[in-house]
């Protein structure tokens, strides 16, 4: 990618993570953005810098995935980079990953879901407390089909709402094999 196209990405996904309406899969990470504006930037060598990383893309993907509220020249740290190798890592063995991350779950595997007296449900309190991944927890979430329940359960619950919206702007990134993580979920709860 060149600088530019860089910015452009950056943009994207930027406004993708902190804005409601747009939607970098919508829109095809297209955004309004001219070369002299990215030419005119005092920040533009943190573009060139990232432009010459393996996967720009996958770098700035990662850590916004981790926090909504990444600059620029926060992407071109060794923290970056980290936060890049552990993502990169946790998809090319995601269904491991998710496997591993089950321990934490009760072993009554519908009480995680449940909502008892309007309190959060296990699942949302494990991944609240950083116990499970976001990607763990989405997956989980999607396999069960519980949003529909959940959301009535938790109309005006502020911490929901904020876990919905993380939950739709993360979603669309993550690409696994259902059947496959839909045994592992199987073969660990039924035995």
């Amino acid at each position: 990618m060149t600088p530019y196209e860089v910015y452009i990405d950056y943009l994207a996904l930027k406004r993708h993570f902190t804005t409601e309406s747009y939607d970098y899969h919508k829109y095809n990470g297209k955004v309004k953005a001219n070369r002299d504006s990215f030419d005119k930037r005092k920040d533009r060598f943190f573009f060139e810098k990232i432009s010459r990383h393996r996967d720009p893309h996958g770098l700035m993907l990662a850590n916004f995935l981790k926090s909504d509220d990444i600059w620029v020249k926060n992407l071109t740290g060794d923290e970056a980079t980290e936060q890049y190798n552990q993502w990169l890592g946790k998809l090319q063995s995601i269904s491991r990953s998710v496997e591993n991350e089950l321990s934490v779950l009760d072993e009554d595997f519908d009480s995680n879901f449940k909502v008892l007296d309007g309190r959060h449900p296990n699942i949302l309190k494990l991944y609240l407390a950083d116990k499970l991944s976001i990607e763990t927890f989405i997956i989980i979430y999607d396999l069960v089909g519980c949003e529909t329940y959940w959301n009535n359960k938790f109309k005006n619950d502020f911490i929901w709402c904020e876990v919905k919206k993380k939950i739709k702007k993360v979603r669309p990134f993550l690409v696994y094999d259902k059947t496959k993580i839909k045994n592992i979920i199987v073969e660990k709860f039924t035995a």
